[in-house]
């Protein structure tokens, strides 16, 4: 979780604990019903510069960007250059969604901008569509690894 300009909930420190320990406890539960070994670890909220610091490691950072109209996710994930990616780092915009200097900052730090469509998404909707559509190009709903050909 970061904050970016546009933001809209500014949580007081007690209210955000209550809402990562919450956060934690629903990664760990969906972790042990789908039997995933490892849990994924909820963080405080960073600022915008900070997420993109931790990002640095990934081999494939897309931001998702509602002005974004020249590449789509799916452009991205079939593209060859990718396609030994196992990391890849997904930032999805506030409410206000992205500034476009803060979607040029990402840019910079090797973030591709894509675009989901024409529709705008609830962040929780997104987020949900975005891994899905991941998991499924990257073969992990059917056994087919990314770029084979049946």
């Amino acid at each position: 979780s970061f904050q970016s300009s546009r933001s809209v909930p500014r949580l007081s420190p007690d209210k955000a604990r209550a809402k990562i320990s919450r956060w934690q406890s629903i990664a760990t539960e969906a972790s042990r019903q789908c039997g995933r070994a490892d849990i994924p670890e909820i963080r405080w909220t960073v600022s915008f510069e900070e997420m993109l610091t931790y990002s640095e490691r990934e081999s494939l950072k897309i931001i998702f960007w509602e002005e974004e109209s020249q590449k789509g996710i799916k452009e991205v994930l079939r593209d060859e250059k990718y396609a030994g990616a196992n990391d890849i780092s997904v930032v999805i915009g506030p409410e206000g969604g992205f500034s476009r200097e803060e979607v040029e900052r990402a840019a910079e730090r090797g973030f591709i901008s894509v675009t989901l469509g024409k529709n705008i998404l609830k962040v929780e909707t997104a987020a949900l569509a975005i891994l899905s559509i991941i998991q499924y190009e990257k073969g992990i709903f059917g056994g087919l690894h990314f770029g084979e050909v049946r």
